[in-house]
């Protein structure tokens, strides 16, 4: 497997993009550092919606009976969230597990579910999930709460934890390090006065590494379930309603 590749071997690589008539000539002042604030601001930008992170990961969190709340954020979080993989920047999926039986969750709207929601909370089998996010964290509601113990299942992209100038990229995967390398040098030519040394066959090529980073994003972010289903009566017994 392949070195990772430096924070600081990013930046010097990313600047030579606009900085091709002296490529021997090192980074200076503060260039590291207003390199390495621009790449953490372009992660935790490319974290609003999820397109432009890295692909979704499966995380699984045994619940209790009666825990129909369910909190995810970074580690460092207080209190601590119930999942500690970073803030929840895309739902891809979610389902519980009983016995080897998987029960898919649906995603509801939070606004029509907080309009309609009339009942003390009940106890049964979950069948929906209502989304709260937050700045740092986002809180998951599972409607109804669980009546015994299952197992939570959920694939989702995470907001990606800030590097330093010391640290790596080794987290990144190597075609999400390449569109970076162009973003990065776009931006630092604005703010290093260089935006002519931004040409149009360097923007061309920014465009075609994000098209190949959405291509390779997990768009869906529908969190199927068969609605029909909860007309069922089987189901009504199942879930204790």
């Amino acid at each position: 497997m392949p070195t990772p590749i430096t924070v600081k071997q990013f930046c010097y690589q990313s600047y030579r993009l606009i900085n091709a008539s002296n490529p021997t000539v090192p980074l200076h002042g503060d260039d590291l550092d207003l390199m390495v604030l621009i790449l953490n601001q372009l992660l935790d930008s490319y974290a609003a919606n999820g397109l432009l992170l890295t692909i979704a990961k499966l995380v699984t969190l045994p619940i209790t009976q009666g825990q129909g709340i369910l909190t995810v954020g970074p580690s460092d979080y207080v209190p601590t969230p119930s999942i500690t993989a970073g803030r929840l920047a895309q739902m891809d999926s979610a389902w519980l597990n009983l016995q080897g039986v998987d029960y898919p969750l649906i995603d509801q709207n939070r606004d029509e579910f907080l309009a309609s929601f009339k009942y003390a909370p009940l106890q049964g089998l979950p069948r929906f999930l209502i989304l709260y996010p937050d700045v740092d964290i986002v809180t998951m509601q599972l409607y109804p709460a669980p009546s015994e113990g299952f197992t939570f299942n959920m694939r989702g992209k995470f907001q990606l934890t800030n590097v330093t100038s010391d640290g790596n990229l080794g987290a990144l995967p190597g075609y999400y390090v390449r569109f970076l390398l162009l973003a990065v040098a776009k931006d630092t030519s604005l703010y290093k006065g260089r935006a002519d040394a931004w040409t149009d066959k360097l923007e061309m090529q920014l465009q075609a590494a994000e098209d190949k980073m959405l291509s390779a994003s997990e768009v869906n972010l529908t969190i199927t379930g068969d609605r029909a289903s909860l007309l069922n009566a089987n189901w009504r017994v199942q879930a204790g309603i």
